[in-house]
């Protein structure tokens, strides 16, 4: 294997201290932060009432504090709502000076934590000062790769303020939501669905048959009909990658699909 490192440089890091940090945080977002530990990410959301994802981010405690890494373009906004939450609480939030890095491979850094996401890959973020010379220094195409193959959309292009509900997109659904943990923002509605079973549409990553990124368009079958939306599509290297929204019931049949007149090939 090729060892990767790789700049993320479209994330940031915000530093949330203070002795109501655990309880402020607990209360609004929809993972439990008791079980973070300081190996694994962890990987939560702040939702609307609505129960619809308005940011989704990963948290990583290192003593007494915790580290938020979120899209570059969303921490302003992810601060000013969680100030709107942290009234008469002892809790502090900093943007912190530190780089996002990202590898396929174990190395020791200030903070490493391994991504759980990539479930047949050991890829690792790493939170730190760059270096000058980084060793095994490379693009990060074949992160945004890993990312499509294996369904892990992440910022606000692909999972766009108030668009989505956490039970859409598996990999957050499945490791970012916990209902056992007591209430939070949004709860009563994505549990309603939850125990009525009334999921209708799933997030979905395919490669599209197109020499050149699309405008965001509907996605339908062979006959037209609309059965879903693209969310988000990027080129990297001489493949056309995307994310979308469709109904259920056509990711189960397995049928064609199209972004205007291209096909799709469902890859997770």
């Amino acid at each position: 294997m090729e060892k990767k490192v790789s700049i993320l440089n479209n994330r940031s890091v915000l530093k949330i201290s203070g002795k109501d940090s655990l309880l402020f945080l607990n209360n609004i977002i929809s993972s439990d932060l008791e079980k973070i530990n300081h190996k694994e990410l962890f990987i939560t959301t702040l939702l609307s009432p609505q129960g619809k994802i308005l940011f989704d981010f990963f948290i990583v405690k290192n003593k007494d504090k915790y580290f938020i890494e979120c899209s570059k373009i969303q921490i302003n906004d992810l601060i000013n709502k969680l100030k709107l939450y942290s009234l008469r609480l002892d809790v502090t939030f900093e943007k912190e000076d530190l780089d996002v890095i990202i590898s396929n491979f174990f190395y020791e850094d200030e903070i490493t934590i391994k991504d759980i996401r990539f479930k047949n890959n050991n890829i690792y973020r790493h939170f730190t000062k760059l270096k000058k010379n980084f060793k095994y220094l490379s693009l990060k195409d074949w992160y945004d790769s890993l990312r499509f193959v294996n369904l892990c959309p992440e910022g606000e292009l692909e999972i766009p303020s108030n668009k989505l509900y956490p039970f859409e997109i598996d990999i957050i659904y499945d490791n970012g939501v916990d209902f056992g943990k007591g209430c939070f923002v949004g709860q009563e509605v994505i549990a309603r669905v939850k125990y009525k079973g009334s999921v209708k549409k799933k997030y979905i990553s395919f490669k599209i048959n197109s020499s050149s990124t699309i405008d965001n368009v509907n996605i339908h079958d062979v006959q037209k009909k609309i059965v879903g939306s693209l969310i988000h599509n990027s080129k990297i290297n001489d493949d056309i990658f995307g994310f979308g929204l469709v109904r259920i019931e056509y990711i189960k049949k397995q049928l064609e699909l199209f972004c205007e007149d291209f096909r799709l090939s469902i890859l997770n």
